[in-house]
């Protein structure tokens, strides 16, 4: 509640929509959380909702179909499994820095340096880790390559 009120003080103050900087600051919390619980209270649309000048179409019609097939699921799942088993073949400063700087955790890609600061390691450390983790990964990639051919 404390950040839709700030929203509703700042747009008064302002005389326009807050940016989420604004309210973040207001609020005293991170942009990123602002956001996320603006995010979270945008009322519901239904996918039923009549459009154009009659209503005579629906908002599922006109909206892309994101969804992927079973069998895209499938070889998905298949392709996480895999590349699971070859990353527990490295060594773990390998497998943490690859898992990091890729976001295979389903985090965001880090860079090196980010890297480096999070594990706490030298930037000289997390390069060698890295090229080290890919050259031992890519010995085993006959174990992938089906992969990588679709």
């Amino acid at each position: 509640m404390q950040i839709k009120k700030a929203h509703i003080e700042l747009f008064q103050t302002l005389g326009r929509t807050p940016t989420i900087i604004e309210i973040a600051e207001a609020v005293d919390a991170s942009p990123k959380q602002v956001s996320e619980c603006l995010n979270a209270f945008r009322p519901l649309v239904s996918l039923e909702l009549g459009i154009g000048e009659e209503q005579e179409n629906q908002l599922q019609e006109i909206l892309p179909d994101e969804r992927i097939s079973a069998q895209e699921y499938v070889a998905l799942e298949c392709l996480r499994s895999d590349l699971q088993d070859l990353l527990a073949t490295l060594k773990p400063n390998q497998r943490q820095v690859l898992m990091l700087q890729f976001g295979l955790q389903g985090e965001d890609k880090l860079t090196a340096k980010q890297v480096a600061q999070k594990l706490n390691l030298s930037h000289s450390k997390v390069r060698s880790a890295h090229g080290q983790g890919i050259k031992a990964l890519r010995r085993e990639q006959d174990k992938i390559k089906d992969y990588l051919a679709s």
